[in-house]
Formats: C-alpha cells, structure tokens, sequence
C-alpha cells in the first residue's frame, strides 16, 4: 500500500458531503416544528396568565378591568375604565412570540372584571391562539382560573 491510497476519491467525497446536507435539512425543518410548537405553548400561557393579571388589577383597583383584543393586529391590551393602560401585548411578527392570528370569544373581543374580581357578563371563556402549525386554546371561569388545551390544526 503506497501513500497515494490514503485518500477520499471526489465521488465519494460528494457522496458523504450530499448526506450530510440531507441529514442537515431533515433537522432544520424539525427543529422548525418544535419552536413553533413552543411559541404557541407559550403565547397560550402567557394570554392565561394575562387574563389571571386581568382580574387581579380589577380587584387591586376597585374598578372594572378589560382585557380588550385587536385581533387584526394580533394584539390586546389591559386598561381601566378610566383609559389607564396597565398592559400592552403584541404577538405580531416582531414579538418575542409571534401568531398568525388570536381569537377571543368574547362579544365585543374583549373581555371584562369587575372590581369584586368577577367576570362580567358571559360565565366561562374562551381565547384561540395560532401559530403555523399549532393552535392552543386558553380556557377560562368567571374567576380567571385558566388551562391550556390543543386545539385541532394551525391557521
């Protein structure tokens, strides 16, 4: 065996190289899924625990509190009676959780508690987060106590 044969041929460099590329576009695109799936995990915990925030400044401050939804902009903000903004939550494109669309099953989009810490109006709600890929739902009482459940398919 001289010092020649101790080489890669170029076909069976382009073989392995081809592989590789392969292998590498397999994982991208599933680790593509799994953070989709994450951001919408935590969107939907993060719009629960808002609306949690939601009844908590509404007894806090003696005063009615609205969760009040822009679903066309994919945002929503917490605000007072009196117009004082508390909260502002963005889940567009340049957030930090980005949806492709929120639903709040709410008349108006909007969701209200009074300052006992009760929700006005409707019992139980409802609000659709939706990514990609994924949707979750945020279930709700009249008390604010929420979960987090699948929903069927993405937007």
């Amino acid at each position: 065996m001289s010092l020649g044969d101790c080489g890669f041929t170029l076909i069976e460099m382009l073989i392995a190289i081809s592989i590789l590329s392969l292998l590498l576009l397999v994982g991208s695109e599933s680790f593509r899924t799994l953070r989709e799936q994450t951001v919408v995990d935590r969107a939907a915990a993060v719009v629960g625990s808002d609306v949690a925030l939601t009844r908590g400044l509404a007894i806090r401050t003696r005063s009615n509190v609205s969760l009040a939804a822009n679903e066309t902009a994919v945002t929503y903000e917490i605000r007072d009676t009196a117009g004082t903004v508390f909260q502002n939550r963005e889940f567009t494109a340049a957030a930090d959780l980005p949806l492709t669309k929120l639903d709040v099953r709410f008349t108006g989009d909007s969701l209200t508690f009074n300052s006992r810490g009760l929700l006005v109006g409707e019992g139980n709600g409802e609000i659709d987060v939706f990514g990609r890929t994924k949707s979750m739902r945020v279930v709700f009482n009249a008390l604010a106590r929420y979960r987090t459940v699948d929903s069927a398919g993405g937007s």
